[in-house]
């Protein structure tokens, strides 16, 4: 360890550094120019390195929507069928209500995975790449809004309607689930 004592002496920014360190700053303004040029340099690779994943992202989940689309729309067909035909009607019943209420409940779910997907696609499609950023933006449910204004504003009217439709079902199939389990739940604690 040495003894000599370390004297701080402001340089021209302010900065309080050992007295060497100052004397060699001042002397080299090249040098501070470089390093300026060079932060600004891996600023912009970075914030392109950052674009370039963000476009990678919203391009790869479009890619396995539109892959798992078909399946997922098959499910959500079966899910339908059972919630109209077997469900709902099961929900009138005491000793099947909370099963049923379950299973709307769970079914919501599979309506609204269809819903965001169908919507990623029609937007991707509709619209492009810089609307679905937009909407992915806002928590990832603002592309529904967003696929409905593509649809209204594209004229594909029917597309429109069913995607309104399906954007209803979702909450109402939820809170009738849960309204359904909610009154088993009470029906069987009052015994």
């Amino acid at each position: 360890m040495s003894s000599e004592k370390i004297i701080l002496e402001p340089n021209e920014d302010g900065v309080y550094v050992p007295s060497g360190a100052a004397a060699d700053n001042s002397s080299s303004p090249g040098k501070r120019l470089f390093k300026s040029m060079g932060r600004v340099i891996i600023g912009l690779g970075l914030l392109t390195g950052l674009m370039l994943l963000i476009l990678m992202f919203v391009k790869g989940g479009v890619w396995v929507g539109e892959q798992a689309y078909p399946l997922l729309a098959s499910i959500s067909k079966l899910a339908l069928f059972l919630t109209i035909f077997i469900l709902t009607p099961l929900a009138y019943f005491k000793p099947t209500r909370s099963f049923a209420g379950l299973g709307i409940y769970f079914a919501s779910y599979v309506f609204g995975l269809t819903l965001w997907v169908w919507s990623l696609i029609l937007t991707y499609n509709l619209w492009g790449i810089f609307a679905v950023i937009i909407g992915l933006f806002f928590a990832g449910l603002g592309i529904v809004p967003v696929a409905l204004l593509a649809t209204l504003f594209s004229g594909k009217l029917s597309t429109f309607g069913e995607l309104l439709l399906l954007m209803a079902f979702v909450p109402i199939c939820r809170m009738f689930g849960i309204f359904m389990v909610a009154k088993a739940t009470a029906l069987r604690n009052s015994r």
